[in-house]
């Protein structure tokens, strides 16, 4: 059996790696190539053999994964993007739909791992969560300093 060809698109160097690591454990799976930026990944695709490309949103270099996306669903339809993210912003779940993309997964908020969420994908579902996860955010005041966190909960 061929193994399903992957491509990460990811700005972060930890995210990367994360995710070739749990590609690399998986007998169905074999990564092909990756990309740090949402701009470069239209071209580099071009010409390659990717079955599935796991699409980062914001990019710290202004690039959109879902600007990508849109682009490569136009020559390339056949190829499953999950879009994965960080970042619990509503419109891209709804833009995501817009656009073709297969499906949705929050990095850190997401009951299901990358490899299952990858794994129904390729067998034709759309999976997307139900809602986007529930921010937190907390001031602190420590005498001249005011320190915040944000966490992202699971719904």
């Amino acid at each position: 059996m061929e193994k399903i060809k992957v491509m990460i698109v990811d700005d972060q160097y930890i995210a990367r790696q994360l995710f070739e690591m749990y590609i690399k454990s998986s007998e169905k799976y074999k990564l092909v190539m990756q990309v740090d930026s949402a701009a470069l990944a239209p071209k580099a695709l071009k010409g390659n053999p990717v079955d599935l490309i796991l699409m980062d949103i914001l990019m710290s270099d202004g690039s959109n994964g879902l600007s990508a996306a849109c682009e490569i669903k136009k020559f390339r339809p056949e190829v499953k993007i999950i879009a994965v993210t960080s970042m619990p912003e509503t419109s891209w779940l709804t833009r995501a739909r817009e656009i073709g993309i297969d499906s949705f997964w929050y990095k850190e908020a997401s009951k299901e791992t990358i490899l299952q969420v990858m794994d129904r994908t390729m067998r034709g579902e759309f999976v997307y969560p139900d809602k986007v996860p529930q921010v937190k955010v907390l001031m602190i005041r420590r005498k001249y300093r005011l320190i915040s966190a944000i966490s992202i909960r699971s719904w």
